[in-house]
């Protein structure tokens, strides 16, 4: 069992971002399983949620994949996040580029283009890296939930 907060976007910032965002392709799709994986590979396991590897087969990519954004260096991925209606979910950078700021800049890419204006994302209580950012970027956590 974990816990996971549900977050909302209370406090706007006026921050601006210079990247642009490319809905993901199925070109991507061999990459894009193995950055995700590689994502949440280490929560997965910490928090014995098996399979640590998530995306264990094609079927994953079925549904869902047009409100998935991929931030692109070349035909490499920087890092990607799905927007669902008022919800930002699965905001990944590779590992390759965590560190750089890249986060924040999906973060901010994402939140423009949101068509709602109410905003929240749900992320696991073990990832203290991402919660963070999300409240130096104006969200508060609204709940917590059980998984």
């Amino acid at each position: 069992m974990g816990l996971a907060y549900k977050m909302e976007y209370l406090h706007p910032t006026e921050e601006k971002t210079g990247v642009e965002l490319v809905r993901y392709s199925s070109a991507f799709q061999e990459k894009y399983k193995k950055m995700y994986n590689e994502c949440y590979h280490e929560m997965r396991e910490a928090l014995d949620r098996k399979p640590y590897d998530f995306i264990q087969n094609d079927s994953f990519f079925q549904e869902g994949m047009d409100t998935v954004y991929l931030l692109l260096d070349g035909d490499e991925i920087i890092g990607s996040v799905a927007i669902k209606d008022d919800e930002i979910d699965d905001l990944l950078v590779n590992r390759l580029y965590q560190g750089q700021g890249y986060g924040k800049e999906i973060l901010l890419w994402a939140l423009r283009n949101m068509q709602s204006g109410h905003v929240i994302l749900h992320v696991a209580e073990w990832n203290k890296k991402a919660i963070n950012l999300y409240k130096k970027m104006g969200f508060d956590i609204t709940e917590i939930e059980e998984f």
